[in-house]
């Protein structure tokens, strides 16, 4: 008697229809609303990252010109800019600005800070060798710029959407200042 009932409930259930909608939306709406929000999360790092490279490039327009000549006014013009799209920008912005008369090692040259796996820059707030009132020879300007990515999500590994792999934003911009 109790496989019969058995073989009812399930004969019923087979041949019901009235919830395959919301069964198939269930299915298919879950896969379609995660694809959505990771598109909106990618292009939301990739917007911050683009403002970043931007402000960045302006703060050193400006040292080149000599209307900034010490790190707090390069990190506030950077924030200026870009702390429009993030929270906090004073506080988590890290920065490297060195200038001198080539890239390598040695008295007056310039040399990469290094950037780390866990997105920090092995100097910051270091801000060196710049001169913009009319330098005697070429000076080569480094900028490199650090800052943490402001949403994290639990699921996402650290470092899965930005394009260093790291959990920060990185900007950097070379140039050389004419006499």
């Amino acid at each position: 008697m109790k496989g019969r009932s058995l073989r009812l409930i399930v004969r019923r259930f087979c041949h019901e229809r009235r919830a395959v909608t919301a069964l198939e939306f269930a299915m298919i709406g879950m896969a379609f609303f995660t694809l959505v929000f990771g598109i909106l999360l990618v292009s939301l790092d990739l917007f911050w990252q683009l403002t970043l490279d931007d402000a960045v490039r302006n703060a050193v327009r400006q040292v080149q010109i000599g209307k900034i000549t010490t790190g707090p006014e390069f990190s506030a013009a950077i924030c200026a800019e870009f702390g429009a799209a993030v929270p906090n920008c004073r506080a988590n912005l890290q920065y490297a600005v060195q200038g001198g008369q080539f890239f390598g090692t040695g008295a007056n040259s310039v040399a990469p800070v290094t950037f780390d796996g866990s997105g920090n820059l092995g100097s910051q707030a270091l801000f060196s060798g710049i001169t913009a009132s009319s330098p005697a020879s070429e000076t080569v300007v480094l900028a490199q710029v650090a800052f943490p990515v402001p949403i994290t999500l639990l699921m996402l590994p650290n470092g899965a959407v930005t394009e260093n792999g790291t959990p920060s934003l990185y900007a950097v911009v070379s140039t050389v200042m004419a006499p």
